[in-house]
């Protein structure tokens, strides 16, 4: 494999250098058995590029391909070497180049992965060079191979006979792939004047004994590597063209129980992959061969049925299972949480007043219920009224009080799995029937006629609330109004940035969260008051509170960290680590302080621009709308 510079020497090893000649020739010529003739070749191109090429278990994939001026830009190491051909005759090498371990290391792979490499070369010749050779063991450069060769060479045995002589001045020297170099026999020194890239790529080798014959190991013309082995751990190699790279799922999202989980992701250089899914036990539970890559990307589903234990799974993404080509992500399955229930009462509205000997229509709709228990409990916790809602969807239901039936509140209660609270709302049994359905006078609380609604958030078209089309709070108003927890003028305005009153407030809430009627407080100020059994309610759930035994003030306008206060407490939150950081912090009361932090943290209630929360700033309509719903949606 060499390309050797012959030098003769004046010395009585001249005859074995001639003889070793004629053999050689005789050799090519067919004198000697077939079998063992080596076919070389003295001339051929210099390698225009290298190509490294991964051998992983028989998947074989290209890594990079890298012209010489490329390679010369990498970190260069010049190296001198001995070695003894074939002849035999020492020989010297000066190589400038790339480190063979550095180089295939900067590629991704893994050296300690390695078996073997395969050299290719550009006159066809292919090596096989095993990992001691090239990885494990130490190789030397012995500087006195040639100063020692006719005193200490015995050609009988092929060897030096003074070792300890012939090994002075040893240099370890690891493994380089020369991009220049220069090669000669009976050198005195190797030869750094003539490097030449006439032999680009050659391989070089240390010997691990100096009478090592090692020349046939440095490979010329090399053009590409083949190398058997693995990629970095968990890296991919910053040179590693071909791998996958997961989108979806992220990293340990979490999933649950009857889910599906959808498979994303791009490839580089494979037009298939293979998909495993393992289990907490590390089980495999689902594998999909030959996923074909489209332009690049690839995507397949996982379902996580009923049976689907939970934990930590791992996804697995490559050419194969366990290819080091190939990438993993987790992902966590939880239980299946129980079915979020969502109720909307359209009638009887909140207070309504019937006639005993009447009926009453109990219309609305459900989601996210399958069988649903209806109550209605009269004066006293007597049950009259007993019904089932067996699915979701708008539902009607109409009940006759009887003609004798006690005056007085009634309660209508729905129940079902899946619900935060039970969903309560309350109309009277009254002599004469009320001039309004509404429990509000209209001077008091604004009234509209009341809008059809199917699901939470959207309001009929024929009935359009003239002044929030184009406001910042029109969806929440729209679904605290579909709930039936608020209401507009008569003249079809909704007034969103009018101030609203503790009463109006304190009943927009009670109706939301559907806060069932309890024997609250009734305070000196709300006697009479069309909200005060709302006051009562809510007092009762521990929501709201007077500013003393006898006052409530229920028409003073709700002040923001009021509003903020009387939120928190009805969504029932956790207390908030984090303090307020706005800039009028200190004018926020005491009691407040805690709810507003909550408030704020939850994104229920934000600040101003400014930096500041204005605490004692009168609230809209349109801002209580938006916290209210903004509270509600935590109960989902």
């Amino acid at each position: 494999m060499q390309l050797i510079k012959f030098g003769f020497k004046s010395n009585r090893k001249a005859g074995l250098f001639i003889m070793a000649i004629f053999i050689f020739i005789f050799s090519l010529a067919g004198m000697v058995q077939s079998g063992t003739a080596v076919a070389k070749t003295e001339y051929s191109d210099p390698a225009a590029s290298l190509t490294v090429v991964l051998n992983d278990n028989g998947e074989v994939f290209e890594l990079a391909t890298y012209t010489i001026p490329e390679l010369a830009g990498m970190s260069q190491v010049q190296r001198e070497y001995s070695s003894i051909d074939r002849m035999p005759a020492p020989v010297f090498t000066a190589g400038k180049g790339l480190d063979l371990g550095a180089f295939l290391s900067s590629q991704g792979i893994d050296l300690n992965s390695i078996t073997h490499c395969r050299f290719y070369a550009t006159d066809n010749v292919v090596k096989r060079l095993d990992r001691n050779v090239l990885l494990d063991r130490t190789g030397y450069y012995f500087p006195k191979i040639v100063e020692c060769w006719d005193t200490d060479w015995d050609g009988n045995t092929n060897s030096y006979i003074d070792v300890p002589k012939v090994s002075a001045g040893a240099v370890p020297v690891k493994p380089m792939l020369a991009i220049t170099s220069s090669q000669g026999r009976w050198l005195e020194r190797p030869d750094w004047s003539n490097l030449d890239g006439s032999t680009c790529l050659r391989l070089c080798l240390g010997q691990a004994a100096p009478e090592e014959c090692i020349t046939m190991n440095f490979v010329r013309w090399v053009y590409k590597i083949e190398v058997f082995g693995k990629l970095q751990p968990g890296t991919g190699g910053s040179a590693v063209a071909p791998r996958v790279t997961l989108g979806k799922p992220t990293a340990s999202q979490t999933y649950q129980v009857g889910d599906t989980v959808e498979i994303t992701g791009t490839v580089e250089r494979m037009s298939s992959v293979t998909l495993t899914v393992t289990d907490p036990d590390n089980h495999v539970v689902y594998t999909a061969f030959d996923i074909e890559v489209k332009d690049g990307k690839f995507a397949e589903e996982f379902p996580l049925g009923p049976d689907t234990v939970t934990g930590n799974y791992t996804i697995e993404v490559g050419p194969k299972a366990g290819s080091s080509l190939g990438c993993k992500q987790t992902f966590k399955v939880t239980a299946a949480s129980a079915p979020v229930a969502n109720i909307v009462l359209t009638t009887p509205e909140a207070g309504y007043a019937v006639q005993a000997g009447n009926k009453v229509k109990i219309s609305g709709s459900v989601t996210g219920l399958t069988s649903t228990k209806l109550e209605i409990v009269g004066p006293g916790g007597k049950t009259v009224y007993t019904g089932t809602i067996d699915k979701s969807g708008d539902f009607t239901k109409e009940f006759t009080l009887a003609a004798d039936a006690p005056l007085g509140d009634y309660t209508i209660q729905i129940n079902g799995p899946g619900m935060k609270q039970n969903y309560s709302r309350v109309f009277k049994a009254t002599k004469t029937i009320a001039n309004s359905a509404s429990d509000v006078p209209v001077k008091s609380v604004p009234e509209i006629t009341p809008v059809s609604v199917n699901q939470p958030g959207t309001a009929n078209p024929a009935n359009p609330l003239k002044d929030i089309s184009n406001h910042w709070a029109a969806d929440r108003i729209k679904d605290l109004i579909a709930r039936g927890a608020i209401k507009g003028y008569p003249d079809g305005n909704f007034r969103p940035d009018a101030t609203i009153t503790r009463a109006e407030y304190t009943t927009a809430v009670v109706k939301a969260f559907n806060l069932a009627a309890a024997n609250g407080k009734h305070f000196a100020d709300t006697s009479g008051h069309w909200a005060r059994d709302y006051v009562a309610v809510a007092t009762a759930a521990g929501i709201v509170g007077g500013y003393n035994d006898d006052s409530f003030a229920p028409d003073e306008p709700i002040t923001r960290q009021q509003m903020a206060s009387m939120a928190v407490k009805a969504a029932r939150l956790a207390p908030s680590a984090a303090s307020n950081q706005f800039s009028d912090n200190d004018s926020i009361a005491d009691w407040a302080r805690e709810a507003v932090a909550t408030a704020v943290n939850n994104q229920i209630i934000k600040g101003y621009p400014d930096n500041t929360f204005k605490p004692g700033g009168k609230a809209t309509r349109a801002e209580a709308a938006a916290v209210i719903v903004n509270a509600l949606s935590l109960l989902k």
